[in-house]
């Protein structure tokens, strides 16, 4: 299976199309907390809208971690 690959990976969207990532692993390695960890999110980033709708970056580069392995941001400074 190859990885997806989008048009700007590094831009945040809503209206990107689904897409058969591998974040939870796939067939017998599939994590058995995927459902939980989903709903949680949704819960946690729509709270997060609701109560500071004002949220915004405060940079428009963000520093990632120096990676190949585990990509990450290594710090992002919002202001709200």
């Amino acid at each position: 299976m190859t990885p997806p690959s989008f048009p700007s990976p590094t831009v945040s969207t809503s209206a990107r199309t689904d897409n058969r990532h591998i974040a939870f692993g796939w067939g017998i390695h599939f994590c058995l907390g995927a459902p939980l960890a989903r709903v949680e999110g949704q819960i946690a980033i729509n709270t997060l809208i609701q109560r500071l709708p004002a949220l915004a970056l405060a940079t428009d580069r963000p520093q990632f971690r120096p990676s190949l392995t585990l990509r990450g941001l290594s710090s992002l400074p919002v202001t709200f």
